[in-house]
């Protein structure tokens, strides 16, 4: 009875204390704003650390503040609508009827600590709890109570309901340093907060209560007790059907992402900024879409290499049409111990053959065209640094080739032969750094003809921003990840540049090199240039369509080469799936030929107009000349006889080495032959005496025939026996003197040579 009486005095004396809140509640409306400041946490703005977006708003990275929290400065609009219902659900599911103190929570948390006789309820509204986030830490005493439930009322009266639901969700603490529900979104589930499913907004919006207490991955039984509480909370207030309740309550409490998915998104772009110490939100170019679907083809495709020891690749996209990179990967293992924190986009590596697109376009700005003829043959440079005897990538040489051919085939010597010729290295150097190449700083002569073919290091960063340049008909503007106003330059012609991407684009140019691969079979046009350093250190495949330009690197950071990873076989499947990717979404096109070019017809072999000439058809061809500079037409004099086109002199040692098949579209001009070439047969030689002994194998009998003539020849002789094996010809010697004669139908040269043959 005595318990009785008291807990009834109690309730009584509760109740007074009520009636008496109530009423100050009613006055302190007018005194509050004349004695009583806002929460500093209020008056000041909250301390965010900094989060990346990406060119349409979507998180691509956070990054954590001074305070070491992860947070996000999100706004009203961009909190999903069932994340407010279920944290109203959870905290305060009057916050937008009272004001600022729920009276009918607080009343029954009153009897209900009382009748406990301990506290069970805190019955503090969003309001009074954002009160308390914003100031200065308290200890947990009624004083405290009562602080907050007067910067609650002062707070509804500075501010509407919407502003403080904002401000409230952006200073929430969701454990494990996040701050606001975009970053514990990503932190817990590995997705951004519109993809939440309900099972997964209830848990995040229990979390506030207790985030140490209710930390999903320490203590899975008390998170899980907290979100079924929330989502019974949401069916309560008839947000959801009983099947969608029942659904959430049997999801799992955090579903982890597949580990190859879990993939960052801008480590090297965040290392920038976190060295630049930037804070808050930073909006960038980059597509978020792209970006992961470029990270998990990297992934796929150096799996498929890892046998040939290839670890590390890096990958940029620009929009050409504003210079915007959508795309930046400087690393796809950043976890290697052998260099995998670089930024691969940044480094500076050899880039074999991918210059040569700018090599023919100084070119083409000095008079070449793509049927212009260069020599493809083996030729020394002399430099400061010494002789350099360059070799073409497949260890052929193909003669008299077009600049269509040899871009296409990537023929090193034509390239080098077209610097010497068209320009020099001092202008291009000059091209170089214009179109951005701040890196190619020694002199000109340092690097020789050898800057044609990739003995000046670049970045990948760079060389992608100067195929923009071709991609945009000459106009260079610098790559940036930051929207930024930029005054584009005309560096090149527009004819040049549809000149060489045109050579880009034309896989039935490169065929005789490269094949063709099925991987680059495109359903679009577009150009594209591979290069592969010496020993395989340095892989490349570098191309654009007219909307975006993709640049790949393929290798090692420690430098160690690859096993045999040609540019056909490493970065350009790469290079071909993310292109593909890019173009998801968006119409390939590419550049159209400008006003200043036209189709005209060429003998393919000499380059020039077919004009009155008689040319075999097979030789015909059609390529496009700049208006203002065609070629000159064909003349009876480029011909002998049959038709085939006269070389030089400078072809001598190509004709009797190299020349093979194509004896029918070349002849070496029989002048120059007679004049500056000696013809002779080299084995035997003329008037040699052998003695056959017969201790050697076969007496030492078999004497295999050599001369300095091209393929085609025919030996012959009356008095031995001559046989081939393995394409080379060989004389079976007999006692006596024997006369061997040699008859190169093509050259119309015979050649004799005289042996004498004895016995020991």
């Amino acid at each position: 009875m005595l318990r009785r009486i008291k807990r009834l005095i109690t309730l009584r004396r509760s109740l007074i204390f009520s009636m008496g809140l109530l009423v100050a509640w009613g006055i302190i409306w007018y005194i509050i704003p004349m004695c009583l400041s806002l929460p500093i946490g209020l008056v000041q703005p909250p301390t965010f650390g900094t989060t990346v977006l990406d060119k349409d708003g979507h998180i691509l990275v956070s990054l954590p503040g001074d305070d070491y929290y992860h947070s996000y400065a999100a706004q009203l609009h961009e909190i999903p609508e069932p994340m407010i219902q279920a944290t109203l659900a959870a905290e305060d599911k009057r916050f937008f009827s009272h004001s600022g103190v729920d009276f009918i929570s607080l009343g029954r948390a009153v009897l209900s600590n009382l009748w406990s006789g301990r506290v069970v309820s805190g019955a503090s509204t969003i309001t009074q709890q954002l009160a308390k986030i914003s100031s200065p830490p308290r200890p947990r005493t009624i004083g405290a109570k009562i602080c907050e439930f007067f910067y609650a009322r002062r707070i509804e009266m500075s501010f509407n309901k919407e502003e403080i639901l904002e401000a409230y969700f952006q200073r929430l603490d969701y454990g494990n340093l996040r701050r606001g529900p975009h970053t514990a979104a990503r932190f817990y589930f590995g997705k951004e907060l519109n993809d939440l499913s309900l099972a997964e907004y209830a848990m995040l919006a229990g979390l506030p209560q207790g985030p140490s207490r209710l930390n999903p991955l320490k203590h899975p039984k008390q998170a899980l007790e907290r979100r079924q509480f929330v989502l019974e909370r949401l069916r309560e207030q008839g947000n959801y059907s009983d099947e969608s309740i029942l659904r959430a309550h049997h999801e799992p409490l955090i579903t982890k992402l597949p580990k190859d998915k879990q993939l960052p998104l801008i480590p090297d772009l965040a290392s920038d900024i976190l060295e630049q110490k930037r804070k808050g939100i930073i909006k960038t170019t980059l597509s978020k879409p792209l970006q992961q679907g470029a990270i998990q083809i990297i992934h796929d495709e150096l799996a498929r290499l890892h046998a040939h020891n290839v670890t590390q690749a890096a990958v940029i996209v620009i929009d050409n049409s504003s210079g915007h990179i959508l795309t930046l990967i400087g690393s796809a293992d950043r976890n290697n111990p052998l260099g995998g924190q670089h930024d691969g986009t940044k480094l500076l590596r050899s880039p074999g053959s991918t210059l040569k697109p700018f090599v023919y376009a100084q070119a083409f700005e000095h008079g070449a065209y793509p049927g212009t003829i260069l020599p493809d043959i083996p030729t020394i440079y002399r430099s400061p640094n010494g002789t350099d005897a360059p070799e073409n990538y497949n260890k052929s040489y193909m003669g008299p080739i077009s600049i269509r051919q040899a871009l296409a085939c990537s023929q090193n010597i034509p390239a080098m032969r077209a610097l010497e010729i068209y320009g020099g290295t001092q202008k291009f150097q000059t091209l170089l750094h214009q179109l951005g190449f701040s890196e190619i700083t020694k002199p000109a002569d340092f690097y020789g003809f050898g800057i044609a073919i990739g003995n000046a290091e670049v970045s990948l960063r760079h060389l992608a921003s100067a195929y923009t340049c071709l991609a945009r008909q000459g106009s260079y503007i610098p790559i940036v990840w930051e929207k930024s106003e930029q005054s584009p330059q005309q560096i090149l012609k527009k004819s040049t540049c549809f000149l060489v991407s045109d050579i880009l684009s034309d896989r039935e140019a490169r065929r005789a090199s490269f094949h063709d691969s099925e991987v680059m079979n495109l359903p679009f046009k577009y150009a594209c240039k591979t290069g592969t350093s010496s020993d395989y250190r340095d892989n490349w495949c570098m191309g654009f369509t007219k909307e975006f330009t993709v640049g790949v690197w393929v290798g090692n950071f420690d430098n160690s080469p690859m096993f045999k990873v040609g540019g056909m076989t490493g970065a350009a499947p790469i290079f071909a799936r993310i292109l593909s990717l890019a173009h998801s979404q968006r119409q390939a096109n590419f550049p159209t030929p400008p006003d200043e070019v036209k189709l005209i017809h060429i003998d393919s072999r000499t380059g020039k107009q077919i004009g009155s000439c008689d040319i075999p058809k097979i030789y015909h061809a059609t390529e496009w000349s700049p208006r203002d500079h065609l070629p000159n037409e064909s003349s009876v004099d480029d011909y002998d006889e049959k038709k085939r086109v006269k070389l030089d002199s400078i072809y001598k040692e190509w004709v009797t080495r190299y020349i093979g098949e194509n004896h029918a579209k070349w002849v070496l001009d029989e002048q120059l032959w007679t004049n500056t070439f000696s013809p002779k047969i080299t084995s035997p030689v003329n008037r040699a005496h052998y003695v056959l002994d017969p201790e050697l194998p076969h007496q030492g009998n078999t004497l295999k025939l050599e001369s300095n003539l091209p393929p085609g020849g025919e030996w012959s002789c009356p008095s031995l026996h001559i046989y081939k094996k393995d394409n080379s010809f060989y004389l079976q010697l007999t006692p006596g003197t024997h006369t061997i004669t040699l008859n190169h139908p093509i050259l119309h040269i015979t050649l004799k040579a005289t042996i004498s043959v004895s016995e020991i």
